[in-house]
């Protein structure tokens, strides 16, 4: 898969933006940590801590939370990429996008490989520790040991080894956990030292603090590119061991006493793996201060980078999120008539009047006729007849997608192709669809075209639509074709005889067939309404371009309705920031609205004929809502859509 590819899957598009949301998105949370912290003393380890580990644990869900909000949108509707992956105008449905989020997408991915893999790493090194450098205490410390831990309330089966690899006491395991001590420090620490430690690391084994530790430095892997993620998991470390002091103390009975064990540790610091948890976590000085006179100083390093850190990652995240969200420069006129893109497709296929809805197909209808060996330009001429070039189209007799396949069918292609990873959900994906279509159309062409070929392309077509079995007995005079399988193959050979001229009068006629039947059941989305610019006028700011919808002025907070049943496709914005409401109606037709306020659609959503779907707002140009009609993405005169007659 190249990054082309990538650019366009709405997956990458849902991650890349839910990566960039986080970098504002953590440093509020970790601002609202800060703010939390300033207001509890010092003294508080619990309440700090349960306030650290909150905001981590908000970290984590961010990103998940805001990739299922985005990539909900991509999936419920045609997938459009955001406008920071590919600028969308009003007269086009999409160019394509560029390379950066599969980019950033990639990166990311490295970044948190990296971090996973030194994790683990770390994790294996923990565990050969354990298996090859440690030895036994004697049978007096274990007693002691034992003595503490149920003094502590600590569950039986933690092991205590000694070890000449490590330089402290430290805590290694949750479901069996091992408490290891330097070997030298049986000797070189006094015994109430030892047992003064030794509490600390069972505090450790009683909160089950290496597995939080663990889910700790888990989402340092995944988040490792935020810096206020790191520092939250810092003052989480922190204030866990000046709980664990705490602990500690309760079961010495002495602050003091404590206090001078962590000092004698401090001259046998040394390194510990940083996924163990030992008594030198922390800054020993910090620790010592606090226990002995209650205060906590703050390093004057962290104090003078964190506010800065934390600002950078604010700003750019959100100079990140309002370029994605808005596009990194402004989209074309969202009023002009040219569908240059489209027509640019359209004229690739070699179908000069393929419409927009169609033609933006262009590329994988070229893949997927490559792979089955089909001319591009039927599948492009099945796909507009089965589905006008909708790739969430559901008919009421269960065909799916683009070309409508059949679950039944589509299975036993897919398994005739070799594919082990086929679901019926697949089917919903534009090239996959088109894959399994083309592969089928071209059995029909290899069967049917060497009987006649002069007519492989109708024959297809019908077999298409109707089964090999039936057109088979057809040709052989002994069934008759199905009514939809005869309207099916006048229209599919129509246009395909139509295909090279400049229009096609089979297309023009089924379109305006199709009209007329929507417009005779249209309500109008604002009665009472003036039509301020009608539709092929030259806008007064803009006299190059020509009106591709209608202006309705109405009062501020008058409520638009919904002209047809239909289904919210997606939200748009148009060039000036404003929402663009789309419906889609079926066979083809979908209804546009700019300029509306309290939008009450969301994208997925069903709607009802007469039903509320906002407010008319107060855009540029006074109060009005501009109203379009697409007919496969081609711009229509809405003047038959407003199921009544208007003063204009």
């Amino acid at each position: 898969m190249n990054l082309a590819t990538l650019a366009t899957s709405p997956f990458v598009a849902a991650l890349g933006l839910a990566l960039l949301h986080f970098l504002w998105q953590g440093a509020v949370i970790a601002l609202f940590l800060a703010a939390t912290l300033s207001s509890l003393p010092r003294s508080h380890a619990a309440a700090r801590y349960t306030a650290a580990c909150a905001a981590l644990a908000l970290m984590a869900l961010a990103p998940p939370v805001t990739f299922a909000y985005f990539h909900a949108s991509f999936a419920a509707v045609p997938f459009v990429p955001p406008n920071a992956f590919a600028l969308l105008s009003a007269s086009a449905e999409a160019s394509a996008p560029p390379l950066w989020p599969a980019i950033v997408v990639m990166a990311w991915s490295a970044g948190a490989l990296f971090m996973s893999a030194r994790l683990a790493v770390g994790l294996l090194r923990l565990s050969s520790l354990i298996r090859h450098h440690t030895m036994p205490v004697s049978s007096a410390l274990e007693v002691r040991f034992d003595k503490l831990a149920r003094r502590l309330g600590v569950r039986e089966g933690v092991r205590l080894f000694a070890s000449d690899r490590v330089d402290v006491p430290m805590v290694i395991g949750w479901l069996r956990p091992v408490v290891l001590v330097p070997l030298y420090a049986l000797t070189d620490l006094s015994p109430s030292c030892l047992s003064a430690l030794l509490a600390h690391e069972l505090a450790h084994v009683r909160r089950f603090d290496f597995l939080t530790n663990i889910l700790q430095s888990i989402v340092e892997a995944a988040l490792f590119y935020h810096p206020a993620v790191h520092w939250v998991s810092r003052v989480a470390r922190r204030e866990r061991e000046h709980l664990c002091d705490d602990d500690a103390v309760a079961a010495v009975g002495d602050p003091v006493r404590y206090a001078r064990a962590l000092a004698a540790l401090e001259g046998m610091r040394a390194r510990t793996p940083e996924l163990a948890l030992g008594s030198n976590g922390g800054s020993l000085v910090m620790r010592i201060r606090r226990l002995i006179d209650g205060t906590t100083p703050q390093p004057p390093t962290s104090r003078a980078l964190a506010a800065p850190a934390l600002a950078l990652a604010s700003t750019l995240g959100l100079a990140l999120a309002t370029l994605a969200a808005c596009g990194g420069e402004p989209p074309p006129a969202a009023e002009k008539p040219s569908v240059t893109a489209a027509q640019t497709e359209a004229a690739a296929l070699g179908i000069p009047w393929l419409p927009p809805a169609i033609a933006r197909w262009e590329s994988a209808i070229a893949a997927s006729a490559r792979k089955g060996n089909v001319d591009p330009e039927a599948i492009a001429i099945l796909t507009l007849v089965e589905s006008c070039g909708d790739p969430k189209a559901k008919s009421p007799s269960g065909a799916l997608g683009l070309m409508q396949l059949m679950p039944r069918t589509a299975s036993l292609v897919a398994g005739e192709l070799g594919i082990t990873d086929h679901a019926d959900e697949r089917l919903l994906d534009p090239a996959y669809n088109l894959e399994l279509g083309a592969s089928y159309l071209g059995k029909q062409f290899a069967e049917f075209g060497k009987k006649d070929p002069a007519r492989a392309f109708e024959l297809s077509a019908a077999a298409y639509n109707g089964g090999e079995s039936r057109v088979r007995a057809w040709l052989d005079g002994k069934a008759e074709l199905s009514e939809e399988t005869e309207t099916y193959r006048a229209l599919a050979t129509g246009m395909w005889n139509e295909r090279h001229a400049a229009r096609s009068a089979t297309y023009d006629t089924w379109r305006e067939r199709v009209r007329g039947k929507v417009a005779s059941r249209s309500a109008h989305p604002l009665p009472g309404a003036r039509v301020t610019l009608a539709f092929g006028d030259t806008a007064p700011k803009q006299p190059h371009v020509l009106h591709q919808g209608v202006d309705l002025a109405a009062a501020p907070g008058t409520v638009v309705l919904a002209p047809l049943d239909g289904t919210v496709e997606r939200i748009e914005q148009s060039s000036k920031g404003e929402p663009v409401l789309v419906l889609a109606h079926g066979r083809g037709i979908e209804t546009r609205y700019r300029g509306l306020t309290n939008v009450k659609a969301r994208p997925g959503a069903a709607v009802t004929r007469g039903a509320a779907i906002g407010e008319v707002g107060t855009p540029e140009g006074g109060p009005h809502v501009h109203f379009e009609v697409r007919d496969n993405g081609e711009a229509i005169d809405p003047a038959r859509y407003l199921g009544q007659t208007v003063t204009p």
